[in-house]
């Protein structure tokens, strides 16, 4: 038992001082950052090796990319909270070529890390969305760490995720989402990533099956191209986004209508019940 809580203070404490990623730039400019991360003693556990490297064509990163979406909260029910893209079609005119060189050039011991800065409308203040993905056992990972988070201007807060992109800069619960939700194979809370800091929402896709049932023509896609096929509004409130996201829309409002329509029938029994019961 001693050995046991002894083992589980050393990974406990490893993992709150850092886990320690070795990042390596592909793609590093004041806009964005996409790179390879490893870890200091490299791919000694080979359980953890991903399919690396792989090869990517424009129209399969975009067809994944743009059906990610985040909410705050507790998730698809909480109608209170708006659901926003996770990357703008800005991102990913520029995002898109370089994961696909990072993803050529990626090893089997290698996780993908991006880091996309942008500025806010409203407050004109530098934001960041950062996190990374990997390929295992036939599955597309996807960890989001930070998305559109306020950054410090100062060279520190920068750096912290330059440094590590799986640094969650607030502690915020939040949902990552995907569409069509048939190929979700999971989605839970990464605390490894973040080395136990704050939790990294991780997403696990069927992303083969998605590409065989939505293949996109192959072509030689443009810059100006990827920016007129992706919606400009945000994937829940398109009414033409996806199909799916709208029968999904309809369920949960005739589920929520038959709620309704059991508690008042229910409280109507009650009601009838202690008329009848004499005292």
């Amino acid at each position: 038992m001693k050995a046991i809580i002894a083992a589980i203070l050393l990974v406990w404490t490893v993992g709150c001082a850092n886990p320690g990623f070795i990042i390596q730039p592909v793609e590093d400019d004041p806009s964005l950052l996409v790179g390879l991360a490893s870890s200091p003693d490299g791919a000694s556990d080979t359980k953890a090796w991903h399919d690396h490297p792989v090869e990517w064509t424009t129209g399969d990163l975009q067809a994944v990319l743009k059906r990610l979406a985040i909410q705050e909260g507790s998730g698809l029910l909480d109608s209170s909270r708006k659901q926003q893209a996770v990357f703008s079609p800005e991102d990913l005119i520029h995002l898109i070529p370089a994961l696909q060189h990072t993803f050529n050039m990626a090893r089997p011991s290698d996780w993908i890390v991006f880091a996309v800065w942008g500025s806010s409308e409203k407050t004109q203040g530098l934001q960041v969305t950062s996190g990374g993905m990997f390929l295992q056992d036939q599955q597309l990972h996807i960890l989001l760490a930070n998305h559109r988070e306020r950054v410090s201007s100062e060279e520190d807060g920068i750096q912290a995720i330059r440094k590590n992109p799986f640094h969650a800069l607030r502690d915020v619960k939040r949902s990552l989402l995907f569409y069509p939700t048939s190929y979700v194979v999971e989605s839970r809370s990464n605390w490894i990533m973040s080395g136990f800091e704050s939790p990294v929402s991780e997403l696990v896709l069927d992303y083969q099956a998605l590409l065989a049932t939505n293949r996109p023509e192959q072509s030689t896609e443009t810059a100006e191209a990827i920016a007129s096929e992706i919606p400009k509004t945000d994937p829940i409130t398109s009414p033409g986004n996806n199909d799916e996201l709208g029968t999904l829309q309809e369920e949960i409002s005739t589920l929520k209508e038959e709620l309704s329509r059991i508690k008042q029938q229910i409280n109507q029994q009650a009601e009838d019940l202690s008329q009848t019961t004499p005292p």
